[in-house]
């Protein structure tokens, strides 16, 4: 047997048809997960899901252009639309990957919004935006895609969260207890993130014990919504986990957590 024959034999035992969508690949953490999961072996096809066409084409290409340095065979790699928070484009998304695929393998939760420091937009201003691209967003995402997923083959989904997702954030010990309870579920976490929506445009969040950072608030939620997926999508077959990055000098640096 040939070392090229060798090599398609081994990439499709390996990648089976697998398929993985990466939310907000375009640029950043999103770009080099994508990028290494299309370098792993371990898929046919790396759809990249980004709110702007030319720049999710342009990071198409970059992977592309260095997929062809690897001995082939290596995966598809494509662009679909998807902007985050808004409901009908999720639909979209899942029916380009039905009718193309019928089945998604992995999902990777990444896009998401932050409003750096420096920007002028009132903090309360900014809370209704954070919440309904980071949190929201994310679970109607996911919920769209969990079908496709069930089909799936060793079907995982990786949500990207943050250390700003820290329990500790919330001053409130009632407030700390029901987002840590055991017994929580996706409709109880949208009415806490409800409340905090409405406290923050109320100005009462600091005083009800509420954390002080949007950002921080959306990731949380993302966390726990990550705990409730795991317990419910476990006899579908579905690993759910988060993980979050930060920079070491010029690398980052990965850790994946289940808990609070």
């Amino acid at each position: 047997m040939s070392s090229s024959i060798a090599a398609a034999a081994a990439f499709t035992a390996q990648a089976s048809n697998r398929i993985a969508l990466v939310t907000g690949a375009n640029k950043g953490i999103g770009f080099y997960i994508a990028l290494q999961l299309a370098m792993s072996g371990l898929f046919s096809h790396i759809i990249l899901g980004c709110r702007d066409a030319t720049r999710g084409q342009t990071a198409v290409s970059d992977i592309v252009s260095q997929l062809k340095t690897l001995p082939s065979p290596t995966p598809s790699v494509s662009y679909l639309p998807l902007t985050l928070g808004n409901k009908e484009s999720h639909a979209n998304l899942k029916q380009s990957l039905e009718q193309s695929f019928g089945k998604v393998d992995v999902l990777v939760n990444n896009a998401a919004i932050a409003f750096k420091n420096a920007d002028p937009t009132p903090h309360e201003e900014q809370c209704k935006p954070t919440l309904d691209v980071n949190f929201r967003g994310t679970v109607d995402l996911t919920n769209e895609l969990l079908p496709l997923l069930r089909r799936g083959s060793d079907a995982r989904i990786v949500n990207v969260a943050s250390m700003s997702g820290y329990l500790s954030q919330l001053p409130s010990r009632e407030l700390r207890s029901k987002f840590a309870s055991e017994g929580i579920t996706m409709s109880k976490l949208h009415n806490l993130v409800d409340q905090y929506e409405q406290d923050v445009e109320q100005g009462t969040y600091i005083k009800n014990g509420w954390g002080r950072s949007n950002y921080g608030m959306s990731k949380l939620a993302v966390i726990v919504a990550t705990r409730i997926w795991a317990k419910e999508e476990a006899a579908n077959g579905i690993s759910v986990n988060c993980c979050y990055a930060c920079y070491y000098g010029e690398y980052f640096y990965w850790a994946v957590f289940c808990k609070l």
